[in-house]
């Protein structure tokens, strides 16, 4: 299980934003990322619609479900602010997510055609 890469977002500047291919489970490292600063953006280029499951492994994660995100086939979505609270597992400080078919067995589709942009936002006004 492999971490996604977050790109860093900078007040009133212009980035330029890195794409990864999907994997069927990946993980969001928060050690060193502020605390419900993280978005993640999936661009499903399947054939295949696809549902994002990021499972609830933090300390608010006994009062919520996983958290399941739907997207069709060509179609993006944006997934977040993922609080830490919900989805960090505080043993790893990483969050996991699948990517699976809507009724969550194994992806039917080709997983490496899911792109998956982790997006940080500022962490102040001076960044």
């Amino acid at each position: 299980m492999a971490d996604v890469t977050s790109n860093l977002l900078k007040r009133n500047l212009g980035a330029a934003v890195v794409a990864v291919d999907g994997a069927a489970s990946q993980t969001i490292d928060y050690s060193e990322r502020a605390d419900e600063k993280l978005v993640l953006h999936v661009v499903n280029g399947d054939a295949a619609a696809c549902r994002i499951k990021v499972s609830t492994l933090g300390f608010g994660g006994s009062n919520a479900d996983d958290l399941d995100v739907d997207i069709a086939a060509g179609e993006e979505a944006s997934i977040g602010v993922l609080e830490s609270m919900y989805f960090k597992d505080p043993a790893t400080q990483k969050a996991t997510f699948q990517i699976l078919d809507q009724d969550n067995t194994a992806f039917s589709g080709t997983v490496t055609n899911v792109k998956l942009r982790l997006l940080e936002l500022p962490k102040a006004l001076t960044n």
